[in-house]
């Protein structure tokens, strides 16, 4: 399935010249390697950056620590602001994150497998929240596929 709406995202994003950037936190690259693994996904993909720590997040994307520290980094507002910069960044048309935690344990009263996913294209800036369960690699895998999808719903014009 995963295979599928990425040749479908990579397709539509080619017949309308669009390129796309991720930053991403919680599911540490593997929306990215998903997505790479799509033949012709050079033509689109510009890259993407792992900011998996609040100091990243803070040197790449210049997010103050106390900002980053009041949620550990996980929020809606974050992911839409990495999304944003992201694309900003890679001088890409569309910008999309993932921020989250994957456990083992929670932090600050946020619990396990709470994941936010943002896209940012023309004048959209969306973000969800999601909960997801399951171990650290199943809470990244299904927090990459969410994305795929949200990617997919909002380039839907090629179907």
């Amino acid at each position: 399935m995963a295979a599928k709406a990425c040749e479908e995202i990579i397709s539509c994003l080619k017949k309308r010249k669009l390129t796309l950037a991720a930053a991403e936190s919680a599911s540490a690259g593997f929306f990215s390697y998903i997505l790479t693994k799509t033949a012709g996904s050079s033509k689109v993909f510009k890259g993407g950056l792992i900011v998996y720590s609040l100091q990243a997040k803070n040197k790449f994307f210049k997010l103050p620590l106390t900002t980053l520290q009041k949620t550990q980094g996980v929020s809606a507002d974050i992911a839409l602001f990495l999304a944003k910069k992201v694309k900003k960044l890679f001088n890409a048309d569309i910008g999309v994150s993932i921020v989250g935690f994957a456990g083992p344990a929670a932090k600050k009263g946020v619990k396990v497998g709470t994941v936010y996913i943002a896209l940012a294209f023309k004048k959209i800036s969306l973000s969800e929240k999601l909960f997801i369960k399951g171990s650290r690699d199943a809470i990244r895998r299904k927090a990459s596929l969410k994305l795929i999808e949200l990617i997919s719903n909002q380039l839907s014009v090629c179907r």
